[in-house]
């Protein structure tokens, strides 16, 4: 399942001997008086340098000039679309700029339904705290997100490995391949579960295309009899296709459904040789 996918070091600024203290500490935070708390907060608990931003924008402006050590932001409330309110968190976790991709980030939030929490966690976002928050709990998520952490770049997912336990050297660089690696599943049953998965993670956000790029995999993968290369091949182009539609979120609904259109052409013709 993972051949489009890289497991790389992480190495932000504790690859230096620098702890998150050291380093210029980022905070996009829109309420005023939250923003003081933060800033006391951080103050308080040692940090050098803090340094404001008033808009995403500017944000990212800082993070390419100042390189902090640590994002701390907000999940904007007021915003519809989770993904207009993270563009700070995948702005940083998709740049191709090795040396902040991999800033930890802490979000905080209003809300922490299970949606918005899977939400925050499939973008990048390191450590999540929901409002009002107390110091303790705040500095203690810091000082967890500054834990390093392996950053995984995947077709559908680019930031801190999401399991935090020890690889222990194993060659495979991820569960399911792992898991198929010692006995535990089957590859075919290991990319039925990966489907069932990512049919959940799209019917999240009630993308119709998305939901029919779904669809198309479980029919195929309930169709074939082994996985191998070629199996693979089409999970992948499963995932490329989630990529485009997520690219083209805000563009005309024609491009999205040539996307599907196409896919479902291939999956059709594969099917139609077995």
């Amino acid at each position: 399942m993972g051949a489009a996918a890289a497991i790389e070091t992480f190495a932000h600024w504790s690859s230096a001997g620098d702890t998150w203290r050291d380093r210029p500490v980022l905070v996009l935070e829109h309420a005023s008086l939250m923003r003081r708390l933060l800033v006391a907060s951080l103050k308080n608990a040692g940090a050098k340098t803090i340094i404001t931003a008033g808009s995403e924008t500017e944000a990212k402006s800082i993070i390419q000039s100042d390189l902090p050590g640590m994002i701390i932001t907000d999940w904007r409330a007021e915003v519809a679309d989770h993904r207009k309110a993270l563009s700070l968190v995948k702005s940083v976790r998709t740049s191709e700029d090795l040396s902040f991709r991999d800033i930890p980030i802490v979000l905080t939030s209003q809300h922490a339904s299970r949606t918005i929490v899977e939400r925050a966690r499939d973008l990048g976002a390191s450590e999540f705290l929901k409002k009002p928050l107390s110091t303790s709990d705040f500095l203690k998520r810091v000082e967890h997100a500054a834990v390093p952490r392996r950053f995984v770049k995947q077709t559908r997912y680019s930031g801190p490995d999401r399991r935090r336990r020890s690889r222990d050297g194993q060659k495979t660089a991820f569960k399911r391949g792992k898991d198929v690696e010692n006995g535990l599943v089957d590859s075919l049953t290991a990319a039925r579960n990966a489907c069932l998965a990512l049919a959940y993670e799209v019917a999240r956000d009630g993308c119709q295309h998305a939901r029919r790029v779904s669809v198309s995999l479980k029919r195929y993968l309930d169709a074939v009899q082994d996985f191998g290369p070629s199996e693979n091949e089409i999970v992948e182009m499963h995932r490329a296709a989630l990529v485009q539609l997520e690219a083209t979120h805000f563009d005309d609904a024609p491009i999205r459904v040539s996307v599907v259109q196409g896919l479902e052409d291939v999956v059709r013709k594969r099917l139609s040789r077995l």
